[in-house]
């Protein structure tokens, strides 16, 4: 019996959704997208895949979809993960995404339950991934009578160390917004059993030294609010809590610069009339300067020269936006890598051990990028397997029940995406927090 999937959006992450799904033969695929020719390129290169031209604000079109198909995939931006779920549970049929949950999509809960609809969040690489691996560890300490002291979780995606070659350590597969956006933020994460709360202007001035391996000699800083997950992976003991992000060394040294210049405000709008080197000039100066490896790596990145102007934008974080997209992108024979890495302190008859559980994925230059790889196959086989009814639970959901993490893990394994456990060494007082 054919099964018919609609999946809203063809970005990158959308090739190993449609790679994964499409192996079944009983799969019918359509690719709903904003950008036809996109879609289009899915469409011929899979078979049993058709696309279709939509507009996510138009509920009308999403409902004709959603009608026709046994289970939706939302890899549209997420301020449109809402919308795509009413009319799920309107026509009773399920939905998975990549996203974090938003408030909006959990006030959905009740409606989703009472429709026996399943709306599958965070099912991605992080988050996603990393519910996945941490809650096997969690629930395999907790099945010995052990408890979860410390966590912390290490998550990026990098350029991987033999494509590493700007100032940043950084490169954009995407538009840069989003991840300039993110230093925005403020965090807080727990220590001791204290709430530590960083504001976004000490976000980067936060970052410490994360060593996964003698190859990836990485810092990381705190990302969002990581106390919620005590209670999201059942951990009420636990004393020293952090989700944060990985970069290569210096990253945050110079994004810190980068904001103090103002380089990341989005309120002030740039005079098109003067060029880069007149502006950092009067920026340097009001702020009494900045250190020599930022100034080096904003010169690299054409943020002191002479001859260019400023771009017609409305904001100097669009202005800052312009010029990482024109230098750090991808050359074709370039990868990027994912790294992830879970850090326990777990405690049992009062002796404490150390865990880590570590995943490092390389793209291929001539396939799927590390990062669309990682996000995009734990959303296909989730669908699968609520498909072939091995998910049966109703309501908005994240994957942190074992019936649901445990096959994910294993489906995952078979795409070479493994997190590999084992005991580490408490190496200071601040192991986890930095």
């Amino acid at each position: 019996m054919s099964k018919r999937i609609v999946v809203f959006g063809s970005g990158f992450v959308a090739g190993p959704v449609v790679e994964f799904l499409s192996r079944r033969e009983e799969n019918q695929i359509t690719v709903a997208s904003n950008i036809l020719a996109e879609a289009n390129r899915l469409a011929t290169k899979y078979p049993r895949v058709s696309c279709v031209e939509v507009d996510v604000t138009n509920e009308s079109q999403i409902s004709e979809l959603v009608a026709e198909h046994d289970i939706a995939i939302s890899l549209v931006p997420y301020v449109f993960h809402t919308l795509i779920a009413g009319v799920c549970i309107k026509f009773k049929k399920h939905l998975v995404t990549a996203s974090y949950v938003s408030k909006e999509m959990r006030e959905l809960d009740q409606q989703a339950r009472e429709a026996n609809v399943l709306i599958l969040n965070e099912i991605g690489l992080d988050p996603g991934i990393d519910h996945l691996s941490a809650m096997k560890v969690i629930d395999d300490a907790h099945a010995k009578g052990a408890k979860v002291k410390s966590f912390a979780s290490w998550c990026g995606g990098l350029p991987a160390p033999e494509c590493n070659d700007n100032p940043l350590g950084y490169k954009f597969a995407w538009a840069p917004r989003g991840v300039l956006m993110a230093l925005l933020n403020e965090a807080q994460y727990l220590k001791a059993g204290d709430v530590v709360t960083v504001n976004s202007n000490a976000l980067m001035k936060s970052a410490k030294p994360v060593t996964l391996s003698e190859e990836l000699d990485l810092e990381g800083y705190p990302n969002r609010d990581s106390v919620p997950y005590r209670e999201a992976y059942g951990i009420p003991e636990c004393d020293n809590l952090i989700r944060g992000t990985l970069r290569y060394k210096g990253f945050s040294e110079i994004l810190d610069d980068a904001h103090l210049l103002g380089l990341l405000k989005v309120d002030s709008k740039p005079d098109e009339k003067i060029t880069w080197a007149e502006w950092f000039e009067e920026a340097e100066k009001e702020v009494g300067g900045i250190s020599s490896k930022s100034k080096q790596a904003l010169e690299w990145l054409g943020l002191i020269d002479p001859n260019s102007k400023l771009p017609v934008v409305d904001s100097m974080l669009d202005a800052f936006c312009t010029m990482l997209q024109a230098k750090l992108q991808y050359e074709n024979d370039q990868f990027d890598m994912i790294a992830l890495q879970h850090r326990f302190e777990i405690v049992h008859n009062d002796k404490s051990e150390y865990l880590s559980s570590t995943l490092v994925v390389k793209g291929d230059p001539k396939g799927f990028s590390a990062m669309s790889k990682t996000v995009g196959y734990p959303v296909g086989i989730a669908t699968q397997m609520i498909l072939d009814g091995d998910i049966s639970d109703t309501g908005v959901k994240i994957p942190v029940e074992q019936h649901i993490y445990e096959p994910i893990l294993e489906g995952l394994k078979a795409e070479n995406i493994e997190c590999i456990e084992q005991p580490m060494n408490a190496l200071n007082e601040n192991f986890f927090i930095g």
